[in-house]
């Protein structure tokens, strides 16, 4: 009887070389594979980026807009005030009764400012400060924004303060001439303030009580320095305003 002898089949064994090609090819796939990753992540970042650098760029073009008209209502206030305070300290006061009455009301006038600042609410509510690559841009957003805080505190005071004079405002003048000297028709068509109307008939004190009109020129008076600080500052933020836009246009090339 004729045996067969049956061979096994082995694999091939395959040396270190064939292994290390392997590996580095694995290596390399999966390399690539995480540049790509971290590329396709940084465009969306960057595009990102740009999109809050131009909704901010918007927002402190409303900024600087308001300021301009802001500035026209503080300056007034300031002159109002300091008029007022130097016309009740005379001993003619009496005749220049219209002008006291004109300024009084017209510094009850509480004209708050507000920050067009959703952009950089959603940088720091969001955490996305740190897609802005540009240090300097960053800084600058920052500093503008800790001014802003900065003018909000003002406003209280500034508010806080308009209710004390007109309290006190009401120990010196007359209420129905105040009432009257409002042009309803005027309301919400001309700037802030101008549908007031200086008093055409004369008009008088209800009292003469040198304690109740001292106490209308402190609060004048405070409201006075607050102005003129407002002023002020607000003057620098709106340059930092214009830097930060020429900054914003310059590194991120906006029009």
């Amino acid at each position: 009887m004729e045996t067969h002898a049956h061979h096994l089949h082995k694999a091939p064994l395959h040396g270190w070389k064939h292994y290390l090609f392997e590996f580095l090819m694995l290596f390399l796939a999966v390399f690539c594979g995480f540049l790509a990753e971290n590329v396709r992540e940084r465009f969306a970042e960057r595009k990102q980026e740009l999109r809050y650098m131009r909704n901010l760029l918007q927002d402190l073009s409303r900024d600087t807009a308001a300021m301009e008209a802001q500035s026209f209502f503080q300056k007034r206030a300031v002159v109002y005030a300091d008029s007022l305070v130097s016309i009740l300290n005379t001993p003619e006061r009496n005749d220049h009764s219209k002008d006291i009455y004109f300024y009084s009301r017209v510094l009850t006038i509480y004209n708050p400012f507000f920050y067009s600042n959703a952009t950089i609410n959603q940088l720091k509510n969001s955490g996305a400060l740190r897609l802005i690559n540009e240090e300097n841009v960053a800084d600058s957003i920052v500093q503008y924004d800790i001014w802003s805080q900065r003018h909000l505190t003002v406003e209280e005071n500034i508010k806080e303060v308009i209710q004390n004079f007109r309290a006190s405002m009401g120990n010196v003048l007359d209420a129905v001439v105040i009432k009257n000297m409002i042009d309803t028709s005027l309301i919400g068509v001309r700037p802030m303030g101008s549908f007031l109307r200086r008093p055409f008939s004369p008009v008088f004190f209800v009292t003469d009580n040198k304690k109740d009109i001292n106490q209308l020129c402190v609060h004048a008076g405070f409201l006075l320095t607050l102005y003129q600080y407002q002023f002020k500052t607000m003057a620098a933020q709106k340059i930092r305003a214009m830097r930060l836009i020429d900054l914003l246009k310059k590194e991120y090339y906006l029009k």
